[in-house]
This record gives C-alpha cells, structure tokens and sequence, in this order.
C-alpha cells in the first residue's frame, strides 16, 4: 500500500510543477533581450559532405527574424584564410567558389580576399521570419600540412553582426577517420572554448550543436586532425604551369638558338699576327662581338707601339708612401686615317678650364679621372656602330633576340603563381611592382659590359636587396608553403639561365664575322701555347715583336700569360716607355698591368654614374574560433 501512495504523491506532482519548468530557450526572436536588433538569426544549420579532394560541398540554412523591414540578408564567404592552430604553425590559403545557389534571388560581389552574396530584392521589403538556404562548394586546394591533413574549417564565422541562435551542424567525412582527433571551439575569434558544443560520431558523420546563443562576431570552428594522404591529390593547374611554362619556353629558346643563331663551324688557323692590320680596339670588336672599356683603353699601348705617344713611370707621394703612377707624354700628331685613333689622342690631350678647351703635350692621371669619359662613350659608339655589328652579326636576328627577351620576361611566373596561390592577385601586384624596380640592375649586372671583378661586385649589391625584399613580402613564404613551389622555382631560375645563354649565344655570325673569329683564335691560340724556341725565333726576326702584340694581348685577356713567356728572353725596353728602374721584363709587365688598370678606370670614370645601387563538452583539436578555413559572416541590408 505505501509504494502505491508513494506513487500517487509523485505523480499529482509531477503533474502541479512540470508545466512551470520552462525549457532553455536559444531562439533570439522570442527573447526579450534581442527584440531592439535589427534583425536576429533564430537557426542556423550548416551540413557539410567533405571530399576527397579537399573539397568541400556547404547547404548553409539560415531563418532569420527581421524585427525592423530590410530587404534580405548579405553572406560574406572568404576566398583567402589565414589559419592558425594553437601549436604555434599558422599558414595561408587560397580558395575557390562553385556551384553556387540560393533559394531566393540574389547578387554576387567578388574582391581579392571576399566572396560576397547579396540575398533579396531591391524592390521588396521584408520582416518577420525568413528562410534561406545557400549551397555552395568550397574548394581548399591542397592541404598545407606537410606531415598531416587536416579539416579545418569555421562552421559559423566571427564576423556575424547579429545573434545566431538553434545553432546545427552535419558533417560527413569520405572515409574513416579517428574520432580522436576531433575537436571544436566556439566564442569570439581566438577562442578555445569548447564546454557548450555537443556532438556525436557515427560511422563518418558528425552531428552536434551548439548549446547557447552566439553573441556578435561569435563563431564555430571544427578541427580533425587527419594522416597523411586522406585528401587525394588532384593536379592543379597552377602547379602544373608552373612547371611547364619555364620549361616550354626553354626548349623554344633552345629551338631558336639551333635554327637561327647557332655559328657555323669555325675554322682556326695558325696566326703569328693580327689578322688584316687591324687595330686592338677592332680586334676586340670582332673577337667578342662588341667593343668594351677595356678594349677602348689597350689604344694607350697600341697608339704608343706606333710612336705617337710615349709612357713614363712616375713616383708620387701616397696617404702610407711612395705610390706608383705614370704620365704620358705625345710624341707626334697623329698622322693616320683611323677615326678613332685620332679621338683617342685628341681627347688625351685636350684639357678644359672654364669652359676653354686647349691642347696639351702631357697629362697625369688625375687629368684624365672624370673627364675622358666623353671621348671613351664616343668612341664606343662609333665602333660598336649598327654597320660595325652588321659586319659580324646577321642583321635578321633581331626579332628572334626581342623574342627571347620577351620569354625571359614571361618567367615572372616562376614567383607569380606561388604568390598568387599563396596569397591572392593584390600580393602579386605589390611584389611585382617592388621586383621591377630590379630589372634595370639586374639586366645591367647580366648583359651590362664590365669587368668581371665589377660585374661580380655589382652583383653581390643587388642580390642581397632582392633577398630583403623576398623576405618583406610574402615569395619566401609562399615558395615554402609547398615543396611543389620551391622545386619549381628552382627549376625556372635553371631555364632562366638556360635562356640567358641562348640569348647570349644566338647572334649568328656572317660568313666575315665567322672567318675573322676563326682568325684571332687561331693567333690567340699561337700566343698561349708557343714555345720558348718560337718566340725567340720571332724576337730575332722582329725585335719589336713583343711589344707589337701587346696591346692585342689586353683585348684577348692572355696579358699575364703573354709577359710571363718573355720573363726569360732577353729584350731591349721599348724606345715609348721610360723609368728610374733598370729594367726587366717582370718589372715592365708590373707596371703595364698596373698602368692599364688604373688607366682604363680614369678613362672610364663618369661623376653620373658613380654610386652604388640600393635602395616586407571536447577539447579545440588544436584550433580556435574562427582560425580555420571558411567562415566569414553576414549581415542584413
């Protein structure tokens, strides 16, 4: 009898206080806290069926509560992430949109970094409830993670500006997967929060929900850690011309070279002399295809060897001693009919105070620092002459060389995909924009002409500023983010090189061009390799032979090699040069090197142009609110 009471007593009252016990309530339109917002969201269900290509397929369902009249709502999806898990690794992703419908008409706005959907009409009002239903794909791309795969993704972004109440959510993997591994937080970005989200896994599905009400900019965020190789790689196109373009253009330039620049076969032969009484400023216009500084400077010695100007090796008090210099003294006008002999000795020997040009016998070489450079850019401009390269180069090359030039220009690619990749269209703007400011030094330290010392120095400055630059902006990180990027910008800086060798090479020469080449190797060839016995054969016929070739030795770069063979024969000093030293060959050479060094950068020197150049109820599973993929917000308009 008494359990019968008993039971009769619980049930009259559970029947007096149940209809009291009101049910928690996560709908914000019927909360009174809520009524003054514009508009509250009173359910949110997103269900998400992920891919195996990292793909991910989105019915987003939304019933909004309009409190005020608006037209609709407004969907903010990002096409760029930055992702950052808790254990400190953070990483940047590019996505793509597609498919996309709604259950309603509405409008699409993309920018760099947002994909924005505008649901409702510009003729309606609406309030009250309104349902929505947005399905879309979202494309991820390739996993970041090099050990691991990862979903990582904001089922509700932080960038909402209402309340989101009666939030659901159902996400259903391609494959198994440890349960783990999984986690969720919510609340305000950063947060790792996770004591209201519920859940539960069967098989490959993931359901739960979210106990509470999302404030504004309040999201959730999924994480799954995953083994490597869950997502199937899938080629992408990005990667796949990055790759294939620099590699493509290569074989075109290598096509081009073989079929429009390669030289015919040249043939040596034996020289003892230059060929056609050519001057050594000619003889290294044809060696070499154009005329340098260097070549221009070896007139000293050559216009000196013919007797109109002679040399003196001087002593000159220096900061820590004695220093060594020279002066030139002119022996005769100059009497031949080469033009750019006659410039060389008129601007020797022409001095300029006050705007006043007047002749002089002699000069030092502080009269020629900053001040012969004219009469040397003349005189490169006559010798390396239109006429002058049409004599050793065929003149219907030229479209080939602007169209190499232009592939060379095209592998900006090689830095554009993985930036655009890793980081979106505006990056590659700004990093293609501070790169260009490169191109004229580097173009200069590749094709400029100098000495290799210089070209060497120049180099060594405009590289480490590319380095700092690379490192400021995001190429570095972006070639990094994937070893697909950084093999394939290794592989374009070797197609590069590739194509800067055709374009260095394909200039074809005319059948002149072709047989002076052969020529000069021959003589150059001769001067490297003779023996003792030869040459004194040579000295005994030609006393002067030594000092007829040296000048030619400077423009052929076999100077040191052409004295040292004489250290051992004994020679009489040329009648154009004078010391306080006995001599030798070993000290004359010394002096000659020194001489033509110092010469070359007097002569050279120009006050423009010298300075140097210079110039960005679980745990979180490693993840926090809104540091995943995806996500966004919305708002009302």
């Amino acid at each position: 009898m008494k359990k019968k009471y008993i039971l009769i007593i619980l049930f009259i009252f559970l029947i007096i206080f149940i209809p009291n016990i009101k049910a928690l309530n996560y709908t914000p339109s019927e909360i009174d806290n809520y009524k003054y917002y514009p508009y509250v969201i009173d359910k949110y269900n997103v269900d998400i069926i992920v891919n195996e290509n990292n793909t991910l397929d989105i019915t987003e369902t939304i019933t909004a509560y309009f409190n005020v009249s608006k037209h609709g709502i407004y969907r903010t999806i990002p096409l760029r992430n930055k992702i950052t898990r808790l254990d400190g690794t953070k990483s940047i992703n590019k996505v793509e949109i597609s498919n996309l419908s709604v259950n309603n008409e509405y409008k699409t706005f993309k920018d760099d970094n947002n994909y924005k959907i505008q649901i409702g009409s510009y003729s309606k009002m609406v309030t009250g409830k309104q349902s929505y239903i947005i399905k879309y794909t979202y494309n991820l791309g390739k996993d970041l993670l090099k050990d691991k795969d990862e979903l990582y993704y904001n089922i509700i972004g932080t960038e909402w500006d209402t309340v989101i109440g009666n939030v659901s959510f159902n996400i259903t993997m391609p494959k198994d997967f440890d349960a783990t591994k999984l986690g969720f937080s919510a609340g305000a970005f950063g947060s790792t929060d996770s004591s209201k989200v519920k859940y539960s896994v069967k098989g490959n599905v993931i359901n739960g929900s979210y106990e509470g009400i999302l404030d504004v900019k309040e999201g959730l965020t999924v994480r799954l850690e995953l083994a490597e190789g869950y997502f199937v790689k899938t080629i992408d196109i990005n990667i796949l011309l990055l790759f294939l373009i620099p590699i493509l253009l290569l074989i075109i330039s290598i096509i081009i070279w073989y079929k429009y620049g390669r030289d015919n076969k040249v043939i040596e032969t034996v020289e003892f002399y230059p060929p056609d009484d050519l001057n050594s400023l000619e003889i290294g216009l044809l060696y070499k295809g154009y005329a340098t500084n260097k070549d221009v400077t070896s007139l000293l010695v050559y216009l000196a060897n013919k007797g109109y100007i002679k040399l003196v090796e001087t002593k000159e008090k220096g900061l820590f001693g004695i220093i060594n210099n020279y002066k030139i003294i002119k022996l005769k006008e100059y009497d031949g009919i080469n033009v750019n002999e006659q410039l060389f000795l008129n601007g020797l020997f022409t001095k300029e105070e006050n705007s006043i040009n007047y002749i002089v016998n002699e000069v030092t070489k502080s009269d020629l620092d900053y001040k012969f450079y004219p009469t040397m850019d003349k005189i490169l401009r006559n010798i390396n002459s239109k006429d002058n390269k049409n004599k050793i180069f065929e003149n219907n090359i030229l479209k080939y060389i602007i169209l190499i030039i232009f592939m060379i220009i095209s592998l900006i690619t090689i830095i554009a995909i993985p930036i655009y990749d890793y980081a979106g269209l505006s990056e590659v703007f700004i990093a293609f924009m501070v790169y260009s400011i490169f191109i004229v030094p580097i173009a200069y330290a590749i094709f400029g002409k100098m000495l290799f010392i210089l070209r060497i120095f120049w180099i060594g400055i405009v590289i480490p500023h590319i380095v700092y630059f690379s490192k400021e902006l995001v190429l570095t990180d972006a070639i990094m983010s994937d070893s697909l990027y950084l093999i394939g910008f290794i592989i374009g800086i070797i197609c590069l090189i590739g194509m800067i060798i055709c374009f260095k090479l394909i200039p074809k020469r005319t059948s002149y061009g072709n047989e002076m080449l052969g020529k000069i190797r021959g003589f150059k060839n001769f001067l490297e390799t003779a023996e003792k016995d030869k040459l004194e054969a040579m000295v005994t016929k030609d006393p002067s032979y030594f000092y007829n070739i040296l000048s030619f030795t400077y423009v052929l770069d076999i100077s040191d090699k052409w004295i040292k063979k004489f250290e051992s024969i004994a020679m009489q000093p040329p009648t154009w040069y004078d010391s306080n030293t006995s001599f030798s060959i070993t000290n004359f050479g010394t002096f000659m090197n020194s001489t033509m060094t110092s010469a070359q950068w007097s002569m050279s020197s120009n006050p423009s142009s010298d300075s140097s150049f210079s110039s960005g109820g679980s745990s979180s599973g490693g993840g926090s609110s809104g540091g995943g993929s995806g996500g966004g917000g919305g708002g009302s308009w």
